[in-house]
């Protein structure tokens, strides 16, 4: 008896195509991210003059750090209740969107109470934030203050530089 040779498996061949053309996709993708042209260089914080405790830790001496943490700790455990409140309020607004007949007098009246809640809220961080403030020395206060001050004028900057661009584009634009 003679022995045949095995039947050729074309799966085999499926599946080595189907892994490069994985890999060549993964390659793409990963050299397209590295080589592309320019990043999206929005600063990655909040607009405005900001007295968040990350730009307190940012200016401030790395001793000072832990000292910002436990005071933040300790603020954010009242807020838990004020947000559960504010979620709460936002169901209100949802079932006004959902009523039948639609009643804008509802969704007003619970739309007043969300915008108060968060203002309360607001207020009450505004509140830790200055006893906070009012622990530090002068300095720290000062160094505090050019740092947000610095960022705030980084971020006009940075929209600034946007709509120019932007502008640009549009001007070369043809019609």
């Amino acid at each position: 008896m003679t022995d045949a040779p095995a039947p050729r498996r074309s799966w085999l061949k499926l599946a080595f195509g189907a892994s490069l053309a994985v890999n060549l996709f993964l390659v793409g993708l990963v050299g397209g991210q590295v080589f592309s042209s320019e990043p999206d260089e929005r600063p990655n914080r909040p607009r405005g003059y900001s007295l968040h405790p990350r730009v307190m830790m940012q200016a401030l001496p790395e001793e000072r750090h832990e000292a910002i943490r436990a005071f933040y700790a300790e603020a954010r455990k009242g807020m838990r209740r004020s947000w559960r409140g504010i979620g709460e309020i936002r169901g209100e607004i949802d079932a006004a969107l959902r009523a039948q007949p639609f009643d804008p007098d509802a969704l007003r009246a619970a739309q007043r109470r969300e915008v108060e809640a968060r203002a309360a809220l607001r207020n009450e961080q505004n509140d830790d934030i200055s006893a906070l403030l009012a622990s530090l020395t002068d300095e720290d206060r000062t160094m505090i203050a050019d740092l947000a001050l610095e960022r705030q004028q980084a971020q006009r900057e940075y929209w600034r530089d946007r709509r120019r661009q932007r502008e640009a584009r549009e001007n070369r634009a043809p019609e």
